[in-house]
């Protein structure tokens, strides 16, 4: 465009001098205004090329309902499916976030087998339901134990989050509790993460189910009318 602007103010100043030469030709003008107006297009179509590429990436879906937007904070982690309709990943570091689900799916694990094991077998002088084993703990003062040895271990947890948060590299959930070594074989260890999340977040519903079902029936495993 510059090049041609020049051309330009060449031939008009020296029409200017010629005095009285003919003319510059029709055609040649007319040659002039075809280039600059394909220069104009190449210049356009450049510019909305840029803007294509800077544009917002196209909306990912979640797999697990088609209609939530897929939050790219929930890439990278095992079990992720898309699902977190509120945003906490938005909100919250997103290992926190790891780290409380897998404490509930442990926990919800241990819990739903325990509920159901106490109806079964009783300890030597604790002959109760367990609907009844809260208030019997309360009254026993073992709850107070709970609480305290609980503590202790939330503790030691509390310690390892806070590390975590700050960059220690350690993965969320990880204690380095791993008797069996099944962390050595990395496709191994993918796999049992995913099951591990898939039967405690199964448990957190089994144990929600369990503990509704034996106080509206009043009757032990498997709590049926």
């Amino acid at each position: 465009m510059y090049k041609l602007s020049v051309l330009a103010a060449t031939v008009a100043v020296a029409n200017g001098f010629s005095h009285g030469a003919a003319p510059l030709p029709r055609v040649a003008v007319r040659g002039m205004a075809a280039v600059r107006m394909a220069e104009t297009d190449v210049a356009e179509k450049a510019e909305e090329t840029e803007a294509a590429t800077d544009a917002a990436p196209a909306v990912e879906y979640a797999e697990s309902l088609p209609m939530l937007v897929k939050r790219p904070q929930l890439k990278g982690y095992a079990g992720d499916v898309g699902f977190d309709p509120v945003g906490f990943s938005e909100i919250l570091p997103m290992d926190w976030l790891r780290e409380a689900e897998l404490k509930h799916c442990r926990v919800a694990m241990l819990a739903a087998v325990g509920f159901a094991f106490t109806d079964f077998y009783h300890l030597p002088g604790f002959d109760y339901t367990t609907l009844e084993a809260h208030d019997a703990c309360i009254a026993s003062g073992a709850m107070s134990q709970l609480l305290l040895w609980i503590g202790l271990l939330e503790l030691f947890s509390a310690t390892a989050i806070d590390q975590m948060l700050r960059g220690s590299g350690r993965a969320a959930g990880d204690y380095g509790f791993d008797p069996l070594g099944f962390s050595t074989d990395p496709k191994k260890f993918e796999e049992l993460q995913m099951k591990e999340l898939a039967n405690g977040r199964l448990a957190m519903f089994a144990f929600g189910g369990f503990v509704t079902q034996a106080v509206l029936t009043g009757n032990t495993f498997p709590y049926l009318y």
